[in-house]
């Protein structure tokens, strides 16, 4: 799936399901999800990452959390990115809270990134890479006291 070929990384998964006796694992369901991410699979995302849970029982990791949330907040679905950012069992690290900050760039939602900017503090170590996006959304939202971070 990472090398472009997210629709293949899918098909192959299928066929998987269908045709073989070999079980999904966590690791081909962190590329199953970041196919559906990177080809905009919103529905197909979230059903794999429910059946991951429910018919092979398999824990989402941080990878996977990360995969579903660049997924929604690609598709703009950040109310759902949001929801599933709050239910994860661990604190969100700089590349989840980055998804969720590039979807809020990209769809305008000044509302979500005020609010992730929580998590962002919480991160001791955090990239400078999240402070420029967070500044960049309030830039384009003309909200030049907010980009005083």
């Amino acid at each position: 799936a990472i090398q472009g070929k997210g629709k293949e990384a899918l098909n192959v998964f299928r066929r998987m399901e269908e045709e073989a006796e070999v079980a999904p694992d966590q690791i081909t369901y962190i590329a199953v999800l970041w196919a559906c991410s990177h080809l905009g699979l919103v529905e197909e995302g979230q059903k794999h990452f429910t059946s991951m849970m429910e018919v092979y029982g398999i824990e989402p990791t941080m990878e996977h959390y990360g995969c579903m949330i660049d997924l929604l907040s690609r598709a703009g679905h950040s109310e759902e990115a949001e929801e599933l950012l709050v239910k994860m069992p661990t604190q969100p690290n700089a590349t989840i809270l980055s998804s969720i900050l590039n979807g809020c760039e990209m769809y305008g939602n000044v509302g979500l990134a005020n609010r992730v900017k929580s998590h962002i503090v919480e991160l001791k170590n955090s990239s400078s890479g999240v402070y420029v996006l967070l500044s960049n959304i309030h830039a384009k939202a003309c909200n030049w006291e907010e980009m005083k971070l």
